[in-house]
């Protein structure tokens, strides 16, 4: 959500809250409407541009909060939906009885009453595992069957879903804008096919700003081992993965102590975007290209390699849970994982930090973070038949979440579970404010798309073969995506 924290800022602002002390001295908010794409200056050096610096403060300028919509009542119609159960990803549509033991799914059901009531529907959920989802929506688009009126889907297999035309694209949803602050501007760059978009994400779905990734870490084994919390590296842009190489070397920890505890199927991507990487970019006509660079992409996997091999972190590809419970345990250093994860450390005994995901280097201006593919993506299925309505509910949604889900989301998660200490509440923006998307995550996943992931396992280093072997099915891959869109655009 590129404009979510000066959205909640403003908001609190306001209201006369104050989210965080110091927040404008520390935590500025990037405001370019898309997300860069990154890039390594000169990866053998680590030198480039200058050194990006952190100044500039928080707009107060109160945001556009209202959708353009027009006053319409359906006389109480249903209004149907499918969701994913998995997880925390009913918290995006949750609408069942008042829960005063959770703020975040009592705004999400306040959210709907209202949209409810404004606009004469009831709000209809039902949940099913994310496999089901997906495969429900194509027996209903296949049939022309109008069961649902709107769908929130995995990410990574809603992008297979959204490639065989199993959605409406936004740009016939003629009520809902996406240039406003409640849908996430950076989607354009890892979803979007000839500047058309058929999936978005934004403050509709709670899940998608939880499923972000970062870095926890302990602050106990920190003052053990005399080190200083990272926080003014990360203010100073000075992060970087040579940095977490140095804390995490074994010689430096106790021989019960690892300096990184990761799963498997999180980590490697955290890292990879978090340094800058992209396996897909645009042409200028909006079309998904493949032109990897080896150098770039060698300089970053080395890196990598040695936090995860060469610094004997706890990699595990199996048991999910040990991972985490180490770092409960207190024997690692680090622990990369989502913001939902905080909620498993809240009864933790030592204290901890959060930092968001490493630069390569200094000359990388930005922290990016990488969204893990669970997230929730809200999309209309190609079989709605009120297309409008379900364009003006969509919206509804999404701009009343902005108002009043993501304001309790943000307090909830820095106030209750993610953060201990006022530091680690100034991280939070940094966290969330450059959210990445990849075509080369959500469509070549079992390809190229997760090459890091697949050599860390076998602990190869060998990425110019790894690229060459795959070069074949990865453009394939490509051509299939642009052969898609035009044939749907050769359709209407």
């Amino acid at each position: 959500m590129k404009k979510l924290l000066c959205a909640v800022l403003c908001l609190l602002m306001l209201a006369g809250i104050a989210v965080m002390a110091g927040c404008a001295e520390k935590t500025p908010v990037n405001t370019q409407t898309t997300a860069p794409v990154p890039a390594v200056t000169d990866p053998e050096t680590d030198e480039g541009g200058e050194t990006a610096t952190v100044t500039e403060a928080p707009s107060t300028e109160a945001p556009d909060t209202e959708p353009d919509l027009p006053d319409v009542n359906y006389g109480n119609e249903e209004f149907l939906v499918l969701s994913q159960s998995d997880g925390e990803r009913h918290y995006d549509i949750y609408c069942e009885d008042h829960d005063i033991n959770d703020a975040v799914r009592d705004a999400v059901r306040s959210r709907n009453l209202t949209v409810e009531e404004k606009y004469g529907v009831k709000i209809v959920v039902q949940f099913d595992n994310f496999s089901s989802v997906n495969s429900t929506i194509e027996k209903m688009v296949k049939s022309n069957s109008d069961e649902y009126d709107l769908c929130f889907v995995h990410m990574v297999t809603g992008a297979t879903l959204a490639l065989n035309n199993n959605f409406i694209p936004f740009e016939e949803l003629t009520y809902t804008d996406l240039s406003k602050p409640w849908w996430d501007q950076s989607l354009k760059s890892g979803f979007s096919i000839g500047n058309h978009l058929y999936m978005a994400n934004g403050d509709i779905s709670p899940s998608s700003f939880s499923t972000t990734s970062c870095l926890y870490f302990n602050k106990k084994l920190f003052s053990d081992y005399d080190i200083e919390p990272p926080y003014q590296l990360v203010i100073e842009g000075k992060w970087t993965i040579d940095k977490l190489i140095e804390y995490t070397r074994p010689e430096n920890l106790d021989e019960s102590i690892v300096g990184l505890t990761s799963w498997a199927y999180d980590v490697p991507y955290s890292l990879y975007y978090g340094a800058g990487g992209m396996l897909v970019t645009k042409d200028e006509s909006d079309m998904p290209v493949y032109e990897p660079s080896i150098e770039r992409e060698t300089a970053i996997y080395r890196k990598i390699y040695d936090v995860i091999i060469s610094n004997n972190a706890y990699f595990e590809n199996a048991d999910y849970m040990s991972v985490g419970d180490k770092f409960i345990n207190g024997k690692a250093l680090f622990y990369d994982a989502s913001l939902l994860l905080a909620d498993r450390l809240r009864e933790m005994n030592n204290d901890f930090g959060i930092l968001p995901m490493p630069k390569f280097n200094e000359a990388q201006k930005e922290y990016y973070s990488f969204v893990n593919g669970a997230s929730s993506m809200v999309c209309v299925p190609r079989s709605c038949e009120n297309v409008e309505r379900a364009s003006i509910i969509l919206e509804a949604l999404a701009s009343e979440a902005y108002k009043t889900v993501t304001p309790i989301l943000y307090e909830t998660f820095l106030k209750r579970k993610v953060t201990r200490d006022a530091d680690s509440q100034d991280m939070i923006d940094y966290i969330v404010r450059n959210r990445v998307f990849d075509m080369g995550y959500t469509n070549l996943f079992d390809n190229i798309g997760s090459y890091v992931r697949d050599m860390l396992l076998s602990k190869s280093t060998n990425v110019s073969s790894t690229f060459e072997r795959n070069s074949k099915a990865a453009q394939s891959a490509i051509k299939k995506i642009i052969a898609a869109y035009e044939k749907r655009a050769d359709k209407k």
